[in-house]
């Protein structure tokens, strides 16, 4: 296996509680209190050193931090930066090692949710006295079913009465009320056991009995989400951004409108047309040939390349246009002169890997799924730090997780996920604490094509995430509007 590489991290620069904000000290205050708590601020909005913050004051000596692989490193930074201290972080190739990890010299060790699917793992875990345990973007739990969920359910038995727990997310609801309901019975297991959760879907959504006997939620019910807000408000802490971060400089949206070639067009209108004759037949909106083909028509609507075609893209001359005038400027000499730093977002890793090879002249990092969190953590460091580093390509699905991308100011989203907190999560990467310049989100969208669906669908998801956070994401409904439109 190939060696991991850990980022290299500053000593100690803040302090507690003095450099918390004050609306941070407000919510430690609170958090301090003996209870378990859901922190489910809004991202950016700094849970992570609110929680050191808590296992500072109350003198924990040994904390169990349970973070997604990608949020290990950025734990273990805050850690540094916040305490002085060298968090012990799990690596993927240390498996073998697990006895002697739990043993380093530190009260803080990190471990990813998959680790807990392993034996030894749990018989560890369960076997050491934590003062404190916390489980960051804890909707990692919200599938009842899954070895993870039913590990951290076991050590929230085992250690509720005497360890803290604590449950950070800033979108405790995805689908439905159902997954704030599997976080609900590891910090409050006392109100919210696990056997409660039909009565609490039957309280809380409409449904509809499945042929497998499980049941499919079709909607909240009128005020159910209110009702949530309130019965847990006495141990939940929620801000947003809006609310505590007036200093913190606005982002705005370009939306740039694009024309095809012709040559585009006529590829995307063929596979258009294979897609709405693959619907005639009969074939399910969710079928995986119908979704196969969806994927197809964002790829060929993206970039032809994708799909082996020779093809020009509206949104690939674009990106270059928006690369020439941002970094490229004349004056630009890589060593940290001119220009400005940009990020680049798509959901395929393949259109990525493409833009990689056509920027090879400009120094620039990749995030995404091919490279492990590790060496994503140092790229993210880098291009923080490293002033001749001006382009950053991601997908949206790895960097909507734990990255913080302040050095620019500057996004592009070349396509876009199909909910608008995965898109919003990705924008704030740069809009967020540490930013001190306005935040620029630029979304090429290809008139008369999928691009203008789905942002019909968004607007109306983001009018539903109103509710107690957010919204499923509903595919077909895009599908539906191409057919209608």
């Amino acid at each position: 296996m190939a060696k991991e590489l850990i980022p290299v991290y500053e000593d100690q620069i803040h302090s507690i509680p003095q450099d918390l904000y004050p609306y941070q000290a407000e919510d430690v205050k609170r958090l301090v209190q003996d209870t378990h708590w859901n922190n489910f601020c809004e991202m950016g909005t700094g849970k992570t050193p609110e929680s050191i913050a808590v296992c500072e004051i109350l003198n924990f000596k040994r904390v169990l931090i349970v973070c997604p692989n990608s949020l290990r490193w950025e734990w273990c930074r805050q850690i540094k930066e916040w305490t002085g201290e060298d968090a012990g972080v799990s690596l993927r190739a240390a498996k073998k090692r697990l006895d002697n990890f739990f043993f380093k010299p530190t009260k803080y060790y990190i471990i990813n949710y998959e680790s807990t699917r392993i034996s030894r793992y749990k018989e560890i875990l369960l076997g050491l006295n934590w003062n404190c345990i916390i489980l960051d973007e804890a909707l990692k739990l919200k599938q009842p079913r899954t070895l993870q969920y039913k590990a951290m359910l076991s050590m929230a038995m085992e250690f509720a009465p005497r360890a803290k727990i604590m449950a950070l997310t800033g979108s405790p609801i995805i689908n439905n009320p159902a997954d704030l309901h599997s976080i609900l019975t590891i910090t409050r297991g006392d109100e919210y056991g696990p056997s409660g959760r039909r009565i609490f879907i039957d309280k809380t959504c409409f449904w509809v009995p499945r042929r497998n006997g499980g049941i499919k939620v079709t909607g909240v019910k009128p005020g159910a989400l209110e009702k949530l807000q309130e019965q847990t408000a006495s141990y939940t802490v929620r801000r947003t951004k809006k609310e505590v971060l007036p200093y913190l400089p606005d982002k705005y949206f370009r939306y740039a409108e694009l024309q095809m070639e012709d040559d585009q067009r006529s590829y995307y209108d063929k596979m258009e047309s294979e897609l709405f004759v693959l619907l005639d037949s009969g074939e399910p909106l969710h079928a995986p040939s119908v979704l196969a083909q969806l994927t197809r028509l964002r790829q060929i609507n993206l970039d032809p390349i994708l799909l082996g075609i020779s093809a020009s893209s509206s949104k690939t001359e674009f990106i270059q246009d928006m690369v020439d005038t941002t970094i490229v400027q004349d004056d630009i000499d890589f060593s940290g002169n001119g220009g400005e730093k940009l990020v680049i977002f798509s959901c395929f890793a393949k259109y990525i890997r493409y833009l990689s090879r056509l920027f090879e002249h400009i120094p620039h990092v990749t995030l995404t799924g091919d490279e492990t969190p590790d060496v994503r953590a140092v790229n993210v460091q880098r291009f923080q730090e490293n002033s001749s580093i001006k382009l950053a390509l991601g997908t949206i699905q790895v960097m909507g997780e734990g990255i913080t991308l302040t050095a620019a100011s500057n996004v592009v989203l070349a396509d876009r996920w199909w909910t608008p907190a995965g898109n919003a999560q990705a924008i704030d990467r740069l809009h967020r604490i540490g930013q001190k310049s306005a935040v620029q989100a630029i979304i090429p969208i290809n008139i008369k094509t999928v691009d203008q669906s789905l942002s019909k669908i968004l607007r109306r998801k983001e009018e539903y995430a109103a509710g107690y956070f957010s919204d499923e994401s509903m595919i077909a409904e895009v599908i539906t509007d191409l057919k209608e439109g």
